[in-house]
C-alpha cells in the first residue's frame, strides 16, 4: 500500500508542475500566493498577453490574409472599407432604377383602368354611354353572322363542285362506253337523265343494241339466241315471270347441247352460262325465280362431272324438262282445279294485268257452265291488262274493264279477288306487277277476300319489306305518251324533274287472305313451311 502511495503522490506533484506556468514553477506556494494578491491588488490589472497575440493575428490577416481577394491584398482596411462602398452605392442606383421602372409601370395601368372605368356621370351620359355599348355588340353580332354565312357558302360550293366533278366524270365514262349521239338524241332520251336519291340504287332502264350478235357460237362470242331472248325480254314481248323462266330454261338446254368441252365438263359449261347470262343481265333484271333457277341448273352440272359429256348434256337436259313439267304446266293445271271450284254462280271477280295461272282458271270455270262476270284492272305503263281482256272475250265470258284509278267504285259489285304474283317470300308478302298493293289494300278495306294463285317455284326465301329495296325500272317513254294525246317531250320537262317507272311492288301479309298452289289451299302465314319441307330445288 505504500507503494501505492507514493507513485500517486508523485503523479499529483507532475500535474500540479504541468499546471503551474513557467515562471513561477521557481516559487513556492506562499511566494505564488503573494505574487497573485498583488496582481489583483489596487494598483491595476495589467494588460493579458493573450489579447494582444489574437489582434495582432487579426491585423495580420486583414493585411494579407486569405480571406481578402487578390486584387484588394495592397489595400488598407480603409481602403478596401472605400471600395466597398462604392460597389454598394452602384448596385444600390440599378435597383433604384428598376424599382422606378417598375412603379411606373404599375401607375401606367392603374391609369388606364381607371380612363376605361366610367366616371360619375348623370342619367343622361350613362344612358347615352350604355347606347353605344349595345350598338357596338349589334354590330358584332352582325358581323360574326355574316362571316359565318360566307364561309358556309364557301363550303357549299365546294361540295357542289366537287358533286359536278364526280357526275362529269361518270357521264364522261358513260359516252365512252356508249356509241356517240346528237345533242338532240340525248335531250330526247331518258338513260342520260339522272334518278332521284330514292332510286339511284335501282339500275336504269336500258334498251339493247345488237353489236354483240354472232352467226356462230364460240367461247369469245355469245350465242344469237341470248342476243334474241335479250330483245325479246326488254322490248316486252316476253313478259311475267313464268313466261320468261320457261324461255330462259329452253335457252339453258340449248347452250348445253352445244357447248364444246376441252378440260372439264362443270368449268367449261358453267363459264360458257356465265357469259350469256352476264348479257342477259345487262338489258334487263332477273327475277327472284330466275335466280333460283339457274342455281338449280348449276348445281346439276356440278353433280355430272364422273359422265361422259354426252350422257352429262342429256341427263341435265332431261332434268330441265321434268322441271318443266312438274313445277310450271302440272303445277299450273293443279292449280286451276283447286281453284275454279270457288267460283260460284253469280260471283263478280277481279283481276288485275295479266296471267296465266288467273286465265285458265277463269276459262275451266266458264267451261264447267259457271255464269260469272269478270272485272279487268288495268293501269299503265305496261297495260297487260287489255291482253287478258281480249283473250276472255274470245272464250265468251262477260267482262268489263276499269283503270286503277277507278277501282274504288267497282269494289262494291265485286264478291273475290284473284290475283297472280311474281314471287311470294318467306314472310308472306307478295311481289307483283305494280298496282297489285293497292287492289289488295282496297279489297281488304272493303272485305273482299284477296285470293293469290302461284305455283311452289314461285316461292323464294328472301324478305322485301318494300318495293323501293328490290325493283326494276321501266322504259319512261311509256309513261309520258298515250295513243290518243302526243308524247311529253323531255327537254320542256322542269331540270328537277325525274322520270320513274318502276315495274313491281310488295303487298304485304295482312292483305292477302288465302294462297293457292299445287299443294292445296294455303294461309299466307305458312309460306315458310311450304318452303323448307316441299320445295325440292
Amino acid at each position: 500500500m505504500s507503494h501505492q502511495q507514493n507513485k500517486q503522490t508523485k503523479t499529483k506533484t507532475t500535474e500540479q508542475k504541468k499546471s503551474i506556468p513557467e515562471h513561477l514553477q521557481g516559487m513556492n506556494k506562499e511566494e505564488r500566493r503573494q505574487y497573485y494578491q498583488n496582481l489583483h491588488s489596487k494598483k491595476g490589472k495589467p494588460q493579458k498577453k493573450p489579447q494582444k497575440q489574437k489582434q495582432q493575428k487579426k491585423t495580420e490577416t486583414n493585411k494579407g490574409g486569405s480571406n481578402v481577394p487578390e486584387h484588394l491584398k495592397g489595400m488598407t482596411k480603409e481602403e478596401r472599407r472605400k471600395y466597398y462602398q462604392k460597389q454598394r452605392e452602384l448596385s444600390g442606383g440599378q435597383q433604384q432604377k428598376q424599382q422606378k421602372q417598375q412603379k411606373q409601370q404599375k401607375n401606367k395601368k392603374v391609369q388606364k383602368k381607371q380612363a376605361q372605368k366610367p366616371k360619375k356621370m348623370t342619367k343622361e351620359e350613362r344612358k347615352k354611354y350604355y347606347e353605344q355599348l349595345n350598338k357596338q355588340k349589334q354590330e358584332q353580332k352582325k358581323n360574326w353572322n355574316q362571316n359565318y354565312q360566307q364561309g358556309k357558302q364557301k363550303g357549299q360550293k365546294s361540295q357542289d363542285n366537287k358533286q359536278k366533278q364526280k357526275t362529269q366524270t361518270k357521264q364522261k365514262e358513260t359516252q365512252k362506253k356508249q356509241p356517240k349521239t346528237n345533242k338532240t338524241q340525248q335531250l330526247s332520251d331518258p338513260r342520260t337523265r339522272t334518278l332521284t336519291s330514292i332510286t339511284s340504287h335501282i339500275s336504269p332502264f336500258q334498251q339493247p343494241t345488237t353489236k354483240e350478235s354472232g352467226v356462230e357460237f364460240s367461247e369469245s362470242v355469245i350465242h344469237p339466241l341470248t342476243i334474241e331472248l335479250s330483245l325479246k325480254f326488254s322490248s316486252g314481248k316476253i313478259g311475267g315471270t313464268t313466261g320468261r323462266c320457261i324461255a330462259l330454261l329452253n335457252l339453258l338446254k340449248i347452250l348445253i347441247r352445244e357447248v364444246t368441252v376441252r378440260a372439264r365438263f362443270s368449268e367449261d359449261v358453267v363459264k360458257m352460262l356465265n357469259r350469256n347470262l352476264d348479257y342477259l343481265i345487262k338489258h334487263r333484271r332477273f327475277s327472284y325465280t330466275m335466280f333460283s333457277v339457274i342455281r338449280t341448273v348449276k348445281e346439276w352440272v356440278s353433280r355430272v362431272d364422273s359422265l361422259e359429256v354426252k350422257e352429262a348434256k342429256i341427263k341435265i337436259c332431261s332434268q330441265i324438262d321434268e322441271f318443266l313439267r312438274k313445277h310450271i304446266y302440272d303445277a299450273e293445271e293443279e292449280i286451276t282445279e283447286i281453284a275454279w271450284k270457288k267460283i260460284k254462280p253469280g260471283d263478280v271477280i277481279l283481276v288485275y294485268a295479266n296471267s296465266r295461272v288467273i286465265e285458265k282458271i277463269l276459262k275451266k270455270a266458264h267451261q264447267n257452265e259457271i255464269s260469272f262476270r269478270v272485272v279487268v284492272v288495268d293501269s299503265r305503263p305496261m297495260n297487260e291488262g287489255k291482253k287478258l281482256l281480249k283473250k276472255l272475250d274470245n272464250y265468251g265470258i262477260k267482262c268489263s274493264f276499269c283503270e286503277l284509278n277507278a277501282i274504288s267504285y267497282i269494289i262494291k259489285e265485286v264478291t273475290k279477288v284473284f290475283i297472280g304474283v311474281a314471287v311470294i317470300l318467306s314472310n308472306g308478302s307478295a311481289v307483283g306487277r305494280i298496282g297489285t298493293a293497292i287492289v289488295a289494300m282496297i279489297a281488304k278495306r272493303s272485305r273482299v277476300p284477296v285470293i293469290v294463285c302461284c305455283p311452289s317455284f314461285k316461292l323464294s326465301k328472301k324478305v322485301q319489306l318494300d318495293s323501293l329495296v328490290s325493283n326494276e325500272h321501266g322504259d319512261p317513254k311509256k309513261v309520258l305518251t298515250t295513243k290518243n294525246s302526243k308524247s311529253v317531250k323531255i327537254q320542256n320537262l322542269p331540270s328537277d324533274m325525274d322520270v320513274i317507272c318502276l315495274l313491281w311492288d310488295v303487298t304485304p301479309i295482312k292483305f292477302i287472305s288465302l294462297v293457292i298452289t299445287e299443294y292445296g289451299l294455303l294461309p299466307p302465314t305458312s309460306m315458310q313451311v311450304l318452303i323448307r319441307e316441299f320445295k325440292d330445288f
